[in-house]
């Protein structure tokens, strides 16, 4: 008699395990809080990055709350309503910044 053993399900399992605690840890990170720029300082550095096309580093409150913060990195442009549109590289997605909200132009 002849036994197969095989270590494939339980390294398939470990690479599923593995992912969820990424995905978890990911979820879960803490963004670095960079310092309040002043309105000024914003308006000039968003002017800037959206007549220079290049790529930006930008960070935002996620909402009113000032503990939930998002960063982007990406190019900053204007959709023809005026909308303040972020193409970010990371995600290869295109995400709508509130200037209200905006902490941190880099």
């Amino acid at each position: 008699m002849q036994a197969k053993l095989s270590a494939q399900p339980q390294f398939n399992r470990f690479n599923q395990i593995k992912q969820a605690w990424n995905k978890m840890k990911e979820h879960f990170a803490l963004v670095p809080l960079k310092e309040q720029q002043s309105t000024t300082v914003l308006i000039n550095r968003l002017e800037d990055a959206i007549n220079a096309g290049t790529p930006t580093a930008v960070q935002m409150n996620y909402g009113f709350d000032q503990e939930d913060i998002q960063d982007f990195y990406g190019v900053l442009f204007q959709d023809r309503a005026g909308a303040l549109l972020i193409e970010d590289i990371h995600t290869n997605q295109c995400h709508h910044l509130s200037p209200e909200l905006l902490r941190h132009i880099g």
